[in-house]
This record gives C-alpha cells, sequence and structure tokens, in this order.
C-alpha cells in the first residue's frame, strides 16, 4: 500500500484540508462513544485507502484521528470496566470497538513509518515529530495486547511481530530514547522504549491471572514504574531475569536458560522499580493510595494494594513457587458454575445437570486443578468465577474452587488454573434472622474448630452467629472474617460450637 502513496496529487477525501477535517470530526456523535470509534475507525480506513495523500498530510490526519479518538476510548474503557456482567452482546460491542480501535491506529502508524522510510522526502515538516509517530505505534499495538489480556488470549505471532517492528524501527533511526508528549493536554512524556518496556513487563506479570479491572490497573501500575525498568541487548547477570526476541512473534520470557544468540534479542527486568514497588505497597498497606498514582479513578487501598502484591510476586528475580507440587494426570470432569449452579448440583436440580460441562485435568495439586476444556458453554468463564468439580465415574463428591487463571487457546480450548478450597461440598441451610442456603467446605462430614462457608455474596454478617444443622447435629457458627471473593460468592471462615 505505501508504494502507490508515493508522489501523490490531490486526493478526494474530506480529511485532506483542515477545513473538511474540523467538520467531519465535529459531527461525531459526543454521547455515543462505541458508534463514535467506529466513525473513527472507517475514517482511518479510508485515509489509508485513498490515493493521493502526501506523506506528510496523511500523517498529520492519522494523528488528529488518534487524538480525537481518545476522550472516546476513555470514556468507552470506563464504561467497559465498571460493569463486568455485561450482557454478551454489548461486552462483545465495546471490547470489538476498543480493539479494534487500537489494531487500526497501529496499522495506520505501521504504515506511515513505512512511507517515511521509503519516500524520506514526504516526511516534511513531520520530521521533528518521527520520535512521536514512534511511541504512538508501540503504544497502539501494546493497547492491543492488553485488550486481548481482557478476553484472557495472549496476542497472536502477528501482533507481537508488529510490536517488535515497530520497536525495532525505532532503534534503528536512534529515536527509542526520545522523550515526547504523548497526547496534548494530557501531562504524560514517554518514549518509544519506554512504552515498549511497559507493554513487555505487563505481559510478564500474568494477566491470565487478572481480572479485567485489575489488568487496567495493572498496567497503569507497570506505566507509573516504566522509567525504572531495565533493558538490554545483552543479558547482564543478577539483573535481567526475562527476554523477547523482536523477530520471533512470541511472547516474552522467564530467563531460564540461554536462548539461542540473535541480534534481536532483548533482556529485561524491573530493575529499579522493584524497590519502589515495595515502598508504594508499604504506604497502601497503610491506608493511603499515592496521590501521584493515576488509576483512571478513585479505588479502595485494599483493591490496589491486591494487584500491587500481584506484581510484586511476578517482577521478583525469583518466580512464584507452587505451594504444592503438581502431578500429571487426566481425568475428565464434570463442572457447574457459579454458586447458584453447585447448590442445584448439590441438591440434585435439572437445570444444573443441564448446565454441566465437560472438562479434562492435566494436572493436580493438594490445593488445586489444571485443566482444559472446549469452548465453555456462555460466556461465564473468567477468573474469580466459583466451579464445582466432580471427577465422571468417581465418587460423586463435588469439589469447589475458583478460577485464578485462563488462558484462552487456538481451536477455541481454553487453559484453566482452578484454586480448590476443600475436597467436598454440601449444600446445607444456616439459620438466623433469616434461613440461608449455603454451601458447607470440608474434607468429608466431620467438622474441625473451624468452618468454611461459602455464601451469596454480601450474606456474611460479623455481628451475627448464625446456627448449621448437619448430619444430624446442631452448631452455632461463631464469625470469623471473609477469606475469598468472588464473582458472586464470598468465602467465610466460621468458629464451631457444637449445641446438640
Amino acid at each position: 500500500m505505501a508504494l502507490k502513496w508515493l508522489g501523490g496529487g490531490k486526493p478526494d477525501h474530506p480529511l485532506a484540508d483542515e477545513k473538511g477535517a474540523k467538520e467531519v470530526l465535529s459531527a461525531l456523535p459526543p454521547n455515543d462513544p462505541a458508534k463514535a470509534i467506529q466513525e473513527i475507525r472507517d475514517l482511518v480506513e479510508s485515509v489509508l485507502g485513498t490515493v493521493g495523500f502526501k506523506g506528510e498530510r496523511r500523517g498529520e490526519v492519522i494523528l488528529l484521528l488518534d487524538d480525537t479518538a481518545q476522550a472516546h476510548q476513555r470514556k468507552l474503557t470506563r464504561d467497559y470496566l465498571s460493569n463486568p456482567r455485561l450482557p454478551k452482546f454489548q461486552e462483545a460491542r465495546m471490547w470489538g470497538a476498543l480493539f479494534g480501535l487500537w489494531k487500526d491506529l497501529a496499522s495506520a502508524y505501521a504504515a506511515c513509518l513505512m512511507q517515511f522510510a521509503l519516500d524520506p522526502g514526504s516526511v516534511g515538516k513531520l520530521k521533528a515529530q518521527m520520535p512521536l509517530f514512534c511511541v504512538r505505534a508501540v503504544r497502539a499495538v501494546a493497547a492491543q495486547l492488553k485488550w486481548h489480556y481482557m478476553h484472557y488470549e495472549q496476542g497472536d505471532a502477528a501482533v507481537w511481530q508488529a510490536l517488535g517492528k515497530v520497536y525495532r524501527f525505532a532503534e534503528e533511526k536512534k529515536l527509542h530514547r526520545e522523550m515526547v508528549t504523548v497526547y496534548a493536554g494530557v501531562p504524560v512524556t514517554s518514549s518509544a522504549e519506554r512504552e515498549f518496556m511497559k507493554a513487555l513487563m505487563l505481559a510478564a506479570s500474568s494477566p491470565d491471572c487478572l481480572m479485567p479491572l485489575d489488568i487496567e490497573l495493572a498496567e497503569r501500575v507497570v506505566a507509573h514504574f516504566s522509567a525504572a525498568f531495565l533493558i538490554s541487548n545483552t543479558h547482564q547477570s543478577q539483573a535481567t531475569y526475562n527476554w523477547v526476541d523482536l523477530a520471533s512473534g512470541v511472547p516474552p520470557k522467564r530467563l531460564t536458560q540461554t536462548p539461542p544468540a540473535s541480534p534481536s534479542l532483548r533482556f529485561f527486568a524491573a530493575g529499579g522499580a522493584i524497590a519502589q514497588l515495595d515502598n508504594m505497597i508499604k504506604v497502601v498497606q497503610s491506608g493511603a493510595v499515592p496521590a501521584d498514582l493515576n488509576l483512571g479513578g478513585t479505588y479502595e487501598p485494599e483493591k490496589v494494594l491486591t494487584v500491587l502484591q500481584h506484581l510484586k510476586l511476578y517482577w521478583a528475580a525469583t518466580p512464584p513457587v507452587r505451594k504444592n507440587d503438581r502431578y500429571s494426570v487426566k481425568h475428565r470432569l464434570t463442572v457447574v458454575n457459579s454458586f447458584e449452579g453447585i447448590l442445584g448440583r448439590l441438591k440434585g436440580g435439572a437445570d444444573a445437570a443441564a448446565a454441566a460441562e465437560s472438562w479434562v485435568t492435566e494436572n493436580i495439586s493438594a490445593g488445586g486443578i489444571g485443566a482444559t476444556l472446549e469452548k465453555a458453554q456462555g460466556d461465564w468463564l473468567r477468573i474469580g468465577k466459583l466451579v464445582g468439580l466432580s471427577v465422571e465415574g468417581g465418587s460423586g463428591a463435588c469439589s469447589v474452587g475458583m478460577v485464578r487463571r485462563c488462558s484462552r487457546l487456538p481451536q477455541q480450548q481454553s487453559s484453566v488454573g482452578i484454586r480448590t478450597f476443600a475436597k467436598e461440598s454440601f449444600a446445607v441451610m444456616i439459620g438466623g434472622r433469616e434461613d440461608q442456603d449455603a454451601l458447607l467446605l470440608n474434607d468429608g462430614r466431620a467438622l474441625k474448630e473451624e468452618a468454611l462457608i461459602c455464601q451469596r455474596e454480601g450474606a456474611f454478617d460479623k455481628r451475627a452467629s448464625p446456627t448449621l444443622a448437619f448430619e444430624g447435629h446442631t452448631y452455632l457458627l461463631i464469625p470469623v472474617e471473609v477469606s475469598v471473593t468472588g464473582d458472586d460468592f464470598e468465602l467465610a471462615r466460621y468458629k464451631v460450637m457444637q449445641q446438640s
């Protein structure tokens, strides 16, 4: 496409001059960000496909369309993240608009950089803005990856190849460390190298273990510390412990052994950001969120702390170690999801049986299960979802756990990591001011000094001591704390006192 642009005359396009561009962009719908983004995407496509644009004007228009899109994409992103239980069609529309915008902008910036490389004279007065083109090109590809993570996808080889290609272009032109203001009116400066490091460090932070809002917060924390990250063309002993090949189209990896030598290898780590992260964790643990940490909104310290501690775990020089050994085991599992689904399964409900899915275990440990599944029924599969697991042909016991990791694989398969809470679960009734259905999670039928009770979200009351009837006995439950919260449930610890 870039070859067809060389030379150029006067293009037949409404954005060919400033007056036309102003009229077109002023007509974008101000209160429908998804529609506005779609119209901007159509304009980006038409600008790339119209013959006659000079390189300088084409570049100006792409910058203008990107600038115009930002308010709309910020609004749509807020709407998406503040509504985690959107209907499937609405979620798909919003996700598609945001992912598609960044994909189109990345293609547009890459095409402009190609044209400038093939015809240096076409750059014109934009020569001084070449560092900005590189920054925005890397940033747009990185944003595609983030939206892949929102759907628990790693990003395909084409996206990682595009990221490596635009960053290497910036390196070759010696523009990768030039700091620029990314968007007018937004007090953020960055460089192509810094944007590249943000993409690498977010990928290295195991986003497949985070819920969408936590991914957004993690990205913003990564941006906050990006100046302290370390990247090098060669491995630095005791300093760099991740690597990426700019030409491979593969996500970054932990440095467990030396990769084959290549000029496209880059080695990286959190560097000085680890100490800065530790200091921030101490501040947040005291009950305050630093004023200079831009999270795009106001969040409780507990929410922020969870994300910070997750990042600390994956930025460390030594990767996280499993608490329990895992063993490769192949079993077929019958799986139901949600508090209500598990309750229905334990009570023998026909609806729960009809909604059950079949998964295959890959490995098991004392506290978890790794499994693969074909495409899930519906759109329920996400981090924090409660699941009930029974081995097909086994005893019939239903183990309850929570989705902690999810990665969508090719051919519509998914790889899932489940944290299990107990070997068995029982449908029980908790007595109090009002009787409530609950799940008793226990290894067998003999209760110990403490009981794990899974309840509907918001049901736990620290001031109330409900009763439990189980196996012919009545128990008083003394509330201790909520230890786990998830998509539609909370898991609470109670001290147990037998009454009869």
